[in-house]
């Protein structure tokens, strides 16, 4: 009988514990980082899809449409994270900043501050410290993208 108790009160406790852990809401964004991040500019969506090829010269036509589009901007970095860009500069946007546009496919250094929640990382870009331009030149491999020349 003394068994059964056990049991029983060990299976509320489980049930109790498993109720907690589903109810937990995900988890909360870090406090911001001030960070150095190296890397290309790029269009999250085609990056992230795998839809065309993403990357420098060939994809900076679709880059530049898709941010006009509202699509996400993010900077590639050299460590192979996505960084998505929650601000530049002193733009409280990224959806129709032209300093963006122009940066498409650009390699930048830029420093901000980084937030990460559910293993995405957020950036707000407080300077842009160097701008080299387009660097990956892929259009000789893949065309340029979307349609060709």
């Amino acid at each position: 009988m003394r068994l059964m108790g056990f049991a029983a009160a060990g299976l509320v406790a489980g049930a109790i514990a498993l109720g907690a852990v589903a109810q937990q809401p995900a988890s909360a964004a870090s406090e911001p980082q001030r960070v150095t991040v190296t890397g290309e500019i790029i269009d999250s969506w085609c990056y992230l899809s795998e839809i065309m090829w993403a990357e420098g010269s060939a994809h900076h036509r679709c880059a530049v449409w898709c941010a006009r589009g509202g699509v996400p901007v993010g900077i590639l970095g050299e460590d192979e994270e996505v960084y998505i860009l929650l601000k530049m500069e002193n733009d409280p946007g990224v959806i129709g900043n032209k300093a963006v546009f122009r940066m498409q496919t650009n390699e930048v250094v830029v420093t901000g501050d980084l937030y990460e929640r559910d293993s995405v990382k957020y950036l707000a870009v407080g300077e842009v410290v160097e701008d080299h331009g387009i660097v990956n030149y892929s259009h000789e491999d893949f065309d340029i993208q979307p349609g060709g020349l």
